[in-house]
């Protein structure tokens, strides 16, 4: 049987996005996590929600927001549907496609990261796979403990953020994040969302070995 995990509403997600307040699961806004959109991170939002993958310049940041609301936002709405929140962030020199694990909501990720190194990255993108093992991206994801209860009852801005982060050329970044996102759509996860166990040492190989105070009484003039 599938377990219940927090996931925010979607009408939540977009009530978030133009500052109102998440009439459905409390908890799912923050005061201290900017959502509200601005024309041109909505323009992005809409986009993305095509190609099922977030661009953004840089990481999206915003001064006078002190935080970077599209991302959330993304984090969000890819909570609510339970895939990987993917984006590709565009640099001045170098893009990078950036993929966090964290929204699938499972008790081990291991092989989900396994099946995107393998059947991505391995496969069709050779060199930055080679990159990843060589700076051992991978098998420090998968030594980062998962905080279970916390996934199991917090919203997604109170969770940690497992993230693998792939620098790419331009050309490259966006077919990436689209095998990347059509590789997520494989993921079957309800054998991980009803158990605990713990097999950090036994995850690493498998990824290697692999083939195939939240408060929603809030002035979100705020926000």
């Amino acid at each position: 049987m599938k377990a219940k995990v927090f996931r925010p509403h979607l009408d939540d997600v977009e009530r978030l996005s133009y500052g109102k307040k998440a009439s459905k699961r409390r908890g799912t806004g923050s005061r201290y996590h900017c959502h509200r959109l601005n024309q041109e991170e909505r323009r992005l939002f809409e986009l993305a929600k095509v190609s099922h993958f977030l661009t953004v310049r840089g990481n999206g940041y915003r001064k006078e927001r002190k935080g970077s609301p599209l991302q959330n936002i993304w984090r969000q709405r890819s909570d609510a549907l339970a895939t990987l929140a993917v984006c590709v962030e565009k640099r001045s020199t170098i893009d990078a496609v950036v993929i966090d694990f964290s929204t699938l909501r499972v008790w081990d990720d291991a092989s989900f990261v396994a099946m995107i190194v393998n059947n991505v990255l391995k496969a069709k993108y050779p060199d930055l796979h080679e990159l990843l093992v060589e700076d051992a991206v991978v098998s420090s994801l998968i030594q980062t403990p998962i905080n279970w209860d916390a996934i199991k009852t917090r919203p997604i801005w109170a969770i940690n953020e497992r993230l693998i982060t792939i620098p790419c050329e331009r050309d490259v970044a966006k077919p990436l994040a689209a095998d990347v996102v059509k590789e997520g759509s494989q993921f079957i996860l309800h054998e991980f969302q009803n158990e605990r166990i713990d097999s950090t040492s036994h995850a690493i190989k498998q990824v290697i070995d692999y083939d195939g105070s939240d408060d929603e009484s809030i002035d979100w003039n705020d926000i």
